[in-house]
């Protein structure tokens, strides 16, 4: 309890300075209008600022991201209430029920219901964050290379639950980001490999290129491809704000939404719309009024919006706890703190707890925010649904490029964000996760580092290596998600195939008699 008490009074210092809390702000802006624009996800809205925070201090870059991710969680709500499609994935439930509402004229409602869960949830989570990333703290004197090893090997393996009903197409992704990992100075013996005649290479791929096109320039070019056909808001739409006796309803569900968010959250791999989805049912299993739900639910929407906005406090759990990042933008936050020279992982209350007390500033801070002008934004918004996204999409592509540009004035890293954004884009196009092979970019130097270095500590002896309790007992979860995964791929994919069979039986039935 005394880190606990310790992190907030360090937050509540870093809160003072003005330029940082300034910066927060500018974050939950930008959150907000980027979570409100179908197409510029939560990856995007971070990934095209992530350039120019190496101009900031790293504490306030680390503020200002994480504000980011706050703001957009709250802002992919509005165009899904005011024109029934969500800024994100995890927003779909809301879309359903606030929509619903939009067209009855009781905006004010699901605006208001959603603005209360946002900000609720997000400060519930936020101190559950606290709680439990400052226990991992004590794994800090008995984490040396070995156990490092294994937990980059438990943060590989974790990326196969981004793979979907594929594990091998999962495991390709992750193959293809260890070899960009690899490409560049052997980090031991400083010997140049893989670079193929080119220069640029000897020094290895920077890390935020190609993060950034494999999950913000991919889903940039996707975007570029989809139609959004916009019906006609309500001409009377009522920013009226709920009464408390609408509050208190939906406060139940509330904290049953910030419970299921925080703890999805922590687990790698598993997205925000899972803990939106799981939360909305659990909400409805519960709920008095269950025949309300998909037709204007104000208990949905606050379930649904309280564990997507814990949800971002919950993925910064494993990501800075254990350096095992939890989401695409995770990934991208990861590498900016990597560039920042931070060390995310068991060491970072010893190493870095500037990191810890930034990132409690940001979180708190937007959550202070929002809390103030979330109702104002949430009116606001309602213009800024309606531009152009062509314009939009266009704008967030550019912005990428002159961020990636200028952090080294490299044109060649340019070439190098664009291409993985059209490899990205291909991948998501035929299956393959890109945020597995950024993943698996950014954990490949640890990984092979840390087995080298812990290889040569214990002089080449394998068993000796692997028999270490941490060591033996990470590498074992590891293994075993990995099977697990095996087992849940195999067992959808025999699904598949008996529903097929039993739908061309059905098919062919009537043909037969």
């Amino acid at each position: 309890m005394e880190l606990f008490f310790n992190s907030l009074i360090h937050a509540a210092q870093l809160a003072v300075n003005p330029t940082l809390m300034l910066f927060v702000f500018a974050g939950v802006m930008w959150g907000c209008v980027a979570g409100a624009l179908p197409g510029i996800n939560s990856v995007v809205a971070i990934g095209v600022m992530v350039p120019f925070t190496f101009t900031m201090d790293p504490v306030t870059a680390v503020a200002f991201l994480v504000a980011i991710n706050v703001g957009s969680a709250f802002g992919n709500s509005i165009p899904a209430i005011l024109v029934g499609v969500p800024g994100s994935a995890s927003a779909v439930m809301t879309a359903i029920d606030g929509y619903a509402l939009h067209r009855r004229g009781e905006s004010g409602l699901a605006l208001g219901v959603t603005y209360f869960a946002s900000v609720t949830g997000q400060f519930l989570a936020t101190l559950l964050f606290l709680m439990l990333v400052i226990p991992l703290a004590g794994l800090t004197y008995i984490f040396i290379a070995p156990e490092l090893f294994a937990l980059y090997l438990l943060g590989a393996t974790a990326l196969v639950m981004l793979s979907g009903a594929n594990i091998v197409k999962g495991l390709a992704a992750a193959a293809l980001g260890l070899t960009i990992a690899m490409i560049g100075r052997d980090s031991l013996s400083a010997v140049t490999r893989f670079t193929f005649g080119f220069s640029e290479l000897r020094g290895g791929i920077q890390i935020i290129p190609v993060v950034l096109g494999f999950l913000a320039v991919s889903e940039i070019f996707r975007s570029m491809r989809q139609n959004y056909k916009w019906e006609a808001l309500a001409a009377d739409f009522s920013p009226k704000f709920p009464p408390l006796s609408a509050l208190r309803r939906v406060t139940p569900a509330i904290f049953m939404g910030t419970a299921i968010g925080s703890f999805i959250g922590a687990v790698p791999g598993l997205a925000g719309s899972a803990a939106a989805i799981m939360s909305y049912q659990q909400s409805k299993l519960w709920s008095k009024h269950p025949e309300e739900y998909g037709k204007g639910s104000i208990e949905g929407i606050a379930a649904n919006e309280s564990a997507q906005n814990a949800d971002q406090a919950g993925e910064l759990i494993p990501t800075f706890g254990l350096g095992i990042p939890g989401s695409g933008s995770m990934v991208v936050l990861l590498g900016a703190l990597l560039m920042h020279g931070f060390v995310p992982g068991p060491l970072l209350i010893k190493e870095s707890p500037q990191l810890l007390y930034a990132s409690v500033t940001g979180l708190l801070g937007a959550t202070l925010i929002l809390a103030l002008t979330g109702w104002w934004i949430a009116r606001s918004l309602l213009k800024v649904v309606t531009f152009d996204r062509s314009f939009v999409l266009v704008g967030a592509l550019f912005l990428s490029m002159i961020g990636v540009y200028s952090l080294n004035r490299s044109v060649f890293d340019v070439y190098t964000m664009l291409l993985c954004g059209f490899v990205g884009y291909f991948m998501l196009r035929y299956g393959y996760p890109p945020a597995g092979a950024s993943i698996a970019a950014i954990l490949g130097t640890g990984l092979e580092t840390n087995l080298r270095a812990g290889l040569m500590l214990k002089q080449g002896d394998v068993i000796a290596f692997v028999i270490r309790p941490w060591t033996a007992l990470v590498l074992s979860f590891a293994i075993g998600l990995l099977i697990y995964a095996i087992y849940s791929t195999v067992k959808l994919a025999r699904k598949e195939k008996l529903a097929q069979r039993l739908a061309l039986e059905r098919h062919l039935a009537p043909r037969a008699g």
